[in-house]
Parts: structure tokens; sequence; C-alpha cells
């Protein structure tokens, strides 16, 4: 599939023939005395099906990326009694793909300036698709890790590239209102993703592939976690390379015929006749990325050394205290925000059992819980291994996605009026209480509204503290810095995901006592931050 002018009969991809395409466009030359804007020109062909479509697609790659890494926390509900895990290893389990992300999103930042934001966003998305095909049929727990830990390297690919390459397709009047829209879709996969992983698992039933291998519904959650970003992924086919990449680069023939493609398709006419007289011109080279990514060397080596020389700075004064409290706050959300939301369905699910009351807390639910299992395991006649997911586990992930909606709502129309580090503090402190009372609470309604606030308040500060960093830093460090802050925060999800995995059975109490600590310092160390 692939999208073209009516009039174009070749209805051939922008990756074939891409020299021809900017020849026949026929508005660019060595003798050209007229320089112009990317963004000028950008902004004379307007915004339109393009910017439209690649929104859409932004969208649904941001939905398939974030169902992969959320789902887990149901799918090792549905998956334990098949895998014989324990909580550790469930803890494991939940974290492999955040794994894979964490190591490679980074690298993947610099490699789309050398390689292309469309070909990794491309081949990272059909990369993941495929691993995620193979582990629907996988049956061994460490084998699954693995996997999982690979799609989430290819993964890392499409969170490195999408805001670049959909930033860099709009003008600066749009470019921040469209990102905005694009990263609203986090919150409808937190929706998206217990919603159907009812819609499967409401059903009991299993296919007997062979006396080894029985394919039961939780498999198919992962097939409806591809989907998304499959479908993304052929609708960004047809599209060009960013015009403003390939102009980095040196390629303004290609750099002319992708913004050719683009007029065409917005408009439905040439680029040549949408700018009239200012046919006979140049292209501004740009710049994207730090000159010390090649002046590095080849390969991974020289890759890695331009990586180290780029980043240092951010370490060195007059940014290097400023810089440290950001991302160690980003850690702490993260950590409390994203950790406690892959275990939600988990908790959920215990507190929702037989032994659930009015009458105790979450830690007393789930000490009850985890004894029952106890007693089941070294009893004969009980049943050793419960895998069922209750209805109120799949309502209750849908409410903190929803939560998650109005929050960003809310937070927009408040930032403004009360200024970005008051609405900072203000949501960590209602994260804070939050956890205080979680552990004296014992009525099931209020409780709900704890945890919404306790997961949504350090998770919305996170969009927060990110745009704090690029004020904090110079223009040439702000990616860079953004790049540091998020992987430090995926750090925090592994540490959060094993942590809970280890110390929620033994110690509940101490492990909320330590996620809500997290919130506290998070707000001590962004009332010292210059924002």
């Amino acid at each position: 599939m692939q999208f073209s002018d009516s009039k174009n009969e070749g209805r051939q991809p922008i990756a074939v023939g891409i020299l021809e395409a900017g020849n026949r466009a026929g508005i660019a030359g060595v003798g050209a005395s007229n320089e112009l804007e990317y963004e000028f020109v950008l902004a004379r062909i307007g915004f339109g099906k393009t910017q439209w479509i690649l929104l859409f697609i932004s969208g649904l790659l941001t939905l398939g990326s974030m169902a992969t890494q959320t789902s887990v926390g149901i799918m090792a509900i549905a998956s334990q009694c098949e895998f014989g895990m324990s909580q550790g290893e469930k803890g494991i389990m939940m974290a492999a793909c955040v794994t894979g992300i964490f190591l490679s999103t980074y690298f993947w930042g610099y490699a789309s300036d050398a390689i292309g934001r469309r070909s990794v966003l491309f081949y990272g998305m059909l990369a993941t698709n495929l691993l995620q095909l193979i582990s629907m049929f996988i049956t061994n727990i460490w084998a699954f890790n693995v996997v999982n830990l690979l799609m989430g390297v290819s993964l890392g690919g499409v969170s490195a590239a999408i805001y670049a390459y959909l930033g860099e397709f709009n003008t600066d009047k749009h470019r921040a209102v469209v990102i905005n829209y694009s990263t609203m879709f986090v919150s409808i996969a937190a929706i998206y993703m217990p919603a159907t992983c009812w819609l499967v698992l409401s059903a009991d039933w299993s296919l007997h592939i062979s006396d080894s291998f029985v394919f039961r519904p939780w498999r198919l959650i992962i097939l409806f976690n591809l989907l998304p970003g499959l479908i993304g992924a052929l609708l960004l086919y047809p599209f060009p390379e960013s015009p403003k990449l390939l102009l980095a680069q040196d390629k303004e023939y290609e750099a002319i015929a992708a913004l050719e493609w683009i007029c065409k398709f917005n408009c439905g006419r040439s680029l040549g006749s949408v700018l009239e007289n200012d046919t006979d011109f140049k292209l501004k080279p740009e710049q994207i990325g730090d000159d010390d990514l090649r002046s590095g060397g080849g390969g991974v080596c020289g890759i890695l050394v331009s990586i180290w020389r780029a980043t240092v700075p951010l370490f060195h004064k007059p940014h290097c205290i400023n810089f440290i409290l950001s991302i160690v706050s980003v850690f702490g959300m993260f950590l409390t925000s994203a950790g406690m939301q892959i275990w939600y369905p988990e908790i959920v699910n215990r507190s929702s059992g037989e032994n659930a009351g009015n009458s105790s807390s979450v830690c007393e639910i789930l000490e009850a819980s985890f004894e029952k299992q106890r007693l089941n395991a070294t009893t004969v006649d009980a049943e050793i291994c419960d895998d069922s997911i209750t209805t109120k586990t799949y309502v209750d992930n849908m409410i903190v996605g929803c939560a998650f909606l109005v929050g960003f709502a809310i937070q927009g129309a408040l930032l403004n009026p009360l200024g970005r580090k008051n609405v900072l503090l203000a949501a960590l402190a209602i994260g804070t209480l939050s956890g205080i009372l979680l552990h004296f609470v014992v009525n099931t309604q209020v409780v709900l509204v704890l945890f919404c606030l306790y997961i949504l308040m350090p998770g919305l500060s996170i969009s927060i503290m990110c745009g704090a960093m690029v004020d904090l830093v110079p223009t040439h460090l702000r990616a860079k810095a953004v790049s540091v802050g998020l992987s430090m925060g995926r750090l925090g999800v592994i540490v959060a995901s094993n942590m809970i995995g280890v110390m929620l059975e033994p110690y509940c109490n101490t492990t909320f006592a330590i996620l809500t600590a997290s919130i506290l310092i998070c707000g001590f160390l962004v009332h010292f931050l210059p924002i």
C-alpha cells in the first residue's frame, strides 16, 4: 500500500528512483541564486494529508510499542502456570523488553542520524513484529525472556526515531502540538491493552498442537500487540526519508524529491507550482546531531566513542548539578509510576480474590493471597496453580488508562497559569500522600482512586521533567539530555519490576514505602531545580 498523487501513474515508493525524482522536480541546481530555508518551503506546502497520516502512523507505532511493554503484566498472570514462574521470575519477564529498550535507545538515536529515521522506524518495527510472532510459540520461559529482550532492542529504534521523524515533517508552528497528540497514544495504549486482554482471555479454550505445546488464549495477546505496529509500518512504507535529515547528510536532490512527494500528496500539484516565482532555488543546508558522530571513526566502536564524547559535557559545569538532579528525578518517577503500572494487574488480581474485603488494607489482602497460594502448594487435593484473572483486573487497568487521558488534559490547562514547578511539586505531593494512605485505607473504591493517583501523578510529571531538561541545557545538548533522562527512566522501570517481584510477597509494606519515598525524594530534588 502506498500514497501518491492521482496523476502519478508510476505509483512507485519514494525509495525507488529518488535521484530521478529529484531531477524530475527540475527546481534545484548548482547555479541557483536563491537559497531557501527548509522551514519556509514546508510552510509554503502547508499542513495536509502527509502530516495527518504521519501523525496517525506515529500513534500506531506508539500504541504497538507501549502495548508490547505493558501487556506483559497481564500475560505474566495468564502464563504463570504454563511457565511455572515464581514472583521473582515474573519480575524478570516484565523487565526483559524494557531492558532491551534501555540498552539500545541511545545507540539508535545516533544511528538514526546516519542510517535514516524512516529506515530505523520501518525495519525496527518489522523486526519487532517478527520477534513477536516467534514468541507466540515459545514454551521455555528463559527463551521467551531472551526473545523479549531482543524485541526491546528493536523497539529501541522506534523509540529513538519516532518523534524526530514526525517533528521534521512539521513546521515550528505545528511541531509541538503534533508531538503532543502523538504522545497521547501512550494513554490510549493503557486502555487498549487491558481491553484486548479482556476480550482474548474471557474465552476458555486451548489448541493441543503437540504433546509438549498447547496454544492457550494468552498467546493471542501478542498478536493484538503487533497489529497496530504492523499496520503503522505498512502505512509508513511509501513515505520518504525526512527531508531535513537528507539536507543534513548533504543529499539536496533527495531532499527536494522528498519535498516534491509531500507537495504532490498534500496539494495535488508540483513543488514548482506551489513556490511560484521561487522555482530557481537551493535549499539551505541543515545540521542535525553532532559533528562528533562522524569523527569517532567507523563501526560500532566509533559510534560508541562519539556517544561518549557528546554526552560528557552534560556532566561538566555549568550543567552538571541541574542535569544530575533532573535524571535522578526522572529515574524516581519511572520507578514508581511505570514500575507499579506493570505490576498493577497482579496486585489487583490478587486483591480481588476470595480474601478481598472492605476491612483490610492492600498489603493485608496480598499477604492473605500469598498465604493461600503457599497452602495450596503443600496440599495434595487443592488446586496448586491458579492463573485466572478477575474482571476487576481489566476494568481497573482501563480506568488507570482513562485517568491518564484526563490527567494530560488537566495538566495542559494548569501549566501556564500555575507554572511548571508548582504543577510538578503538587503532583508529586499528591502521589506521595496517595502512597502513604495505601498503607491504611480499606475501602475498595478509595483504594482504586489512590492507586490511580499513585501511578498517575509521577507519570504525568515525567513529561514536564523532560520539557524542563530541554530548558536546563544548551540547544546542542538538548536531544542528548532527554535521551539520557529517558534511559535513566527505563532503568528505573527495570529496577522497580525486579524489586517488586522479589519484595512484594515477603515485604509488601516495605515495597510500597520505598516507592513512596522515591516520589518524595523527587519532589525534594525538583524544589532545587531552576525551572
